[in-house]
Order: structure tokens, then sequence, then C-alpha cells
């Protein structure tokens, strides 16, 4: 479970790196768990293109995980921000050093 001042913590270490659009994205999926895209388009009420550019760059970050899973009958992906990696990003320039 994500504690409010982790939330805040990894909000600001996202905007600071990617901006404040990405750091959107990292904030919804932390409060709200696992969700779809159009889920998180409504939540955000955000253009699609910009949510799933953001979604691109905290997945190429290893910030956001997307996993396909069944709902009803059809497959959905969905979308799972890891905290630990987020909070990782503090660490960054002792592993380069």
């Amino acid at each position: 479970m994500v504690w409010q001042h982790g939330i805040v913590l990894a909000m600001g270490l996202k905007s600071d790196h990617f901006g404040p659009l990405v750091a959107k994205v990292c904030d919804c999926l932390l409060r709200h768990g696992a969700l779809q895209l159009p889920e998180i388009v409504r939540r955000l009420k955000l253009p699609p293109g910009q949510v799933k550019n953001s979604l691109l760059v905290l997945i190429q970050h290893n910030c956001v995980q997307a996993f396909s899973s069944t709902r009803g009958n059809r497959m959905v992906t969905l979308y799972l921000a890891i905290f630990d990696n987020v909070l990782h990003r503090l660490r960054f320039s002792k592993f380069i050093s």
C-alpha cells in the first residue's frame, strides 16, 4: 500500500524528471491502482494521445507496468504504477557514480 506522503514524494520526482503531465498520470495510477487507458483518460480529463505518450515514458523508465487481464469475456490492458521503481529515481545519481 502506498502512503499519502509517498505519493507526494513520487509526484515531485516525476514532475522534476518528466514534467507535470507525466506526473499526473503517475499520480492517478498510484492513487487508484491498475487502470485501463479509457479510465485514466476519464479521470484526468486529458486527451488520449497525451495520456498514451505519458504512459509510454513511464513504461520505458520502468515506473509503470502494462499487462493483459480478462474482464468478463474480453481481454483488457491494464496499467499499474510501480511505486518502488519511482522512488529509486532518487538514487540514480549514486548508481551512475
